[in-house]
């Protein structure tokens, strides 16, 4: 199979760079022959997918982070190029949908010699997006952990939580989902076409990338000095049984409101904040390299 890698090399702060030796290391040893690309800048997944897909590449392995699986992603969908994923992010959150276990060499194999497998692909206002969308509380966090500097992994993350906690301010939306309409005063909605958000917090823990729905979990607004309790369970997704969290599933999704709300797209920050969001399932699925 002609195999394309792109690579992150600002992945996980620097991580992928660590990762990148090891990857070439079994390559080498299993005999697998590929031609690697290296992105420069935001944006340059879409840019070096758009010419794997020109050059006829049948697989493109992403060593990089959920941002990096967004861009690559938004352009092989369709396609039938099927799409490896090798974690080098800080969250790695549309990874853990895939079935790896073990040592990171078991993930290459997955990446390399997995089963394709087809997978939803989730629109909001016409973006791509392959894991999640956090609106309130949940994009605050990403917008900060995002910016911040020296850590990696899920203590960005849980740093971002508590700085993003101490400037908690509810928003009200209006919601549509297929069988009911609402309006009401939340802590964070997530939009989940994966599980997991932020480096391991399941805020959707049912959720099936390819069942054709979007699983949403709504957090009532409600005192920092509860939410700041919540937050251990949504670590396990035990959260769900919570009062004061509202679990749905639905196709589409209207939100709306008379304020802007901070959004996330699988883990990147819009540059602004937006009053509406509209969720739709892409025709098209992207196929992706599971484990067997």
């Amino acid at each position: 199979m002609k195999t394309a890698v792109i690579f992150n090399p600002a992945a996980g702060r620097g991580r992928s760079l660590d990762i990148l030796p090891k990857v070439v290391t079994w390559a080498e040893k299993q005999n697998v022959a590929f031609e690697l690309f290296t992105t420069t800048r935001p944006g340059d997944g879409v840019r070096l997918a758009k010419l794997c897909k020109f050059k006829r590449f049948e697989q493109v392995v992403v060593i990089g982070g959920d941002g990096t699986i967004n861009e690559v992603g938004s352009v092989l969908k369709g396609t039938g190029i099927v799409m490896g994923v090798i974690p080098g992010g800080s969250g790695n959150d549309f990874y853990k949908m895939l079935g790896n276990n073990g040592r990171p060499e078991n993930g290459f194999k997955t990446a390399f010699f997995g089963a394709p497998h087809e997978v939803d692909v989730g629109l909001v206002n016409e973006r791509p997006f392959f894991n999640t969308v956090g609106i309130g509380f949940d994009a605050d966090v990403a917008l900060r952990a995002n910016r911040s500097t020296g850590m990696s992994g899920t203590l960005v993350y849980l740093a971002a939580v508590f700085q993003s906690w101490r400037n908690l301010e509810p928003v009200e939306l209006e919601m549509k989902l297929d069988k009911y309409k609402f309006t009401a005063k939340v802590t964070l909605v997530c939009i989940g076409n994966g599980r997991s958000s932020g480096g391991g917090f399941y805020l959707t823990p049912q959720a099936r990338f390819d069942d054709g729905l979007f699983d949403i979990c709504l957090i009532e607004a409600m005192p920092r000095s509860k939410i700041i309790t919540y937050l251990p369970r949504t670590l396990n997704g035990s959260h769900i049984r919570l009062p004061g969290v509202r679990m749905y599933r639905s196709r589409k999704i209207v939100i709306s409101s008379y304020q802007k709300f901070p959004v996330h797209i699988d883990g990147e920050s819009l540059a602004a904040a937006i009053d509406l969001a509209e969720f739709t399932m892409e025709s098209k699925k992207l196929k992706v390299a599971i484990a067997g």
